[in-house]
């Protein structure tokens, strides 16, 4: 697979052009998109993966299940430990017509995480992957407006959803559902009125919700299981507020401002700080602040899959006579003046120039492999060695 936005649109060339401002439905591959979560994974995670408690919760209607309520002390890996999430009593929650959601999957569920590097690679925006597995005749949620954009993915059952336009468009973080006041004529228009769009998604069906679109979904005649995968959108608001903490060097915006502030002073204070920060603002270096802003926009995002443990002992990286490119480990490659830097995300990776062209060759055509004998010949025995191991560390590669 070497495109994860083509399993979640029919267009993905232009949707990575430009947002979709309106909702969309794409109807896909059942079986691809099943094989990121499937009920028996479901199973896999609650019983078999003890799945801390902090990542399951469970609701009926808006109101969610007591803290504890999915815990048992009898699964603690030791007396006076921190109990375990017990499958039995997250059964007895469905059974009364509770939705479980199961969050952060992009790092714990292998087919999701490949899944979500992927498709964060090819968007440039960090993204997350919940699940929710809802009863016949229930609803987990009423409605309510993310402040994320969200692919919602089925893959078992049915779910029906309603769409309405956003109340507050594009918005951000501090402004999630329930600390925004939503006036009852506002309400009235989501809550009673006719939905912009409604749409029974079936398995192989994929939803485009955009960021602050009012959402209501609710499973009818059987059991539901989706995937939401919340794509995190660097916004011009974060643009700026990167902009401040770069601001935070300068000297003249770390005084502090004059002591008896009243409100003149006030007055007089902002009318110098912005007179100072569009003085500094022109006299930015912007390619140099742009440098910045990258590498804290892929900061943002998580590093690839790596066999840390594997690797420290000796398993992975011992007599490596090959090694592959692992897709979506690395997400943005720039070339310096002695080689190339490969961005993983949290973590940057040196390749000597010599090098370069071979693995970079490797990581542009997923599949082709590279023998330990072509690096040797570039850079030496000692060189090539501690480069493939630092590869497979960093889980960049894998040995063939």
């Amino acid at each position: 697979m070497n495109s994860a936005l083509d399993r979640l649109t029919a267009r993905p060339d232009k949707f990575v052009e430009k947002w979709p401002r309106q909702p969309e439905v794409h109807h896909g591959d059942p079986a691809a998109l099943a094989a990121l979560l499937s009920l028996d994974d479901i199973d896999r995670l609650i019983s078999d993966q003890g799945l801390p408690a902090s990542s399951v919760t469970m609701t009926r209607n808006n109101v969610m299940a007591q803290p504890g309520s999915l815990v048992s002390p009898d699964l603690a890996a030791f007396p006076d430990a921190a109990g375990a999430v017990d499958a039995r009593r997250v059964g007895a929650h469905l059974r009364t017509g509770h939705t479980l959601l199961l969050m952060g999957l992009h790092r714990s569920w292998q087919p999701l995480s490949r899944f979500c590097r992927l498709l964060s690679g090819e968007l440039g925006h960090p993204l997350y992957a919940h699940a929710f597995l809802t009863p016949p005749k229930s609803q987990g949620f009423a409605h309510h407006w993310d402040t994320e954009a969200v692919f919602i993915v089925q893959t078992v059952g049915h779910k029906t959803w309603e769409l309405h336009e956003p109340y507050l468009p594009d918005p951000l973080p501090r402004h999630r559902w329930g600390r925004v006041p939503v006036p009852a004529a506002a309400r009235d228009r989501f809550e009673k009125g006719e939905p912009f769009l409604r749409v029974r998604l079936a398995p192989g069906d994929v939803l485009w919700v955009p960021r602050g679109w009012i959402h209501n979904g609710y499973a009818e005649d059987g059991t539901s299981l989706h995937i939401s995968v919340g794509v995190l959108q660097f916004t011009r608001h974060w643009l700026l507020e990167q902009l401040l903490d770069i601001a935070a060097g300068e000297p003249d915006f770390r005084t502090a401002l004059p002591p008896g502030l009243d409100v003149d002073g006030i007055n007089t204070a902002l009318g110098d700080v912005t007179g100072r920060l569009a003085r500094w603002l022109t006299s930015l270096d912007l390619e140099r602040a742009a440098q910045s802003v990258r590498t804290r926009a892929l900061r943002a995002q998580s590093g690839p899959r790596r066999p840390a443990v594997s690797a420290a002992v000796g398993v992975l990286s011992h007599d490596v006579d090959a090694v592959r490119y692992v897709p979506g480990a690395v997400l943005l490659s720039t070339k310096g003046a002695d080689g190339t830097v490969l961005h993983l995300g949290d973590h940057n990776l040196h390749l000597p120039e010599p090098v370069t062209e071979t693995i970079m060759q490797m990581i542009d055509h997923p599949g082709t492999v590279v023998t330990v004998e072509e690096l040797r010949n570039l850079i030496g025995a000692d060189q090539a060695r501690r480069l493939v191991r630092e590869l497979i560390e960093e889980g960049v590669v894998a040995p063939v």
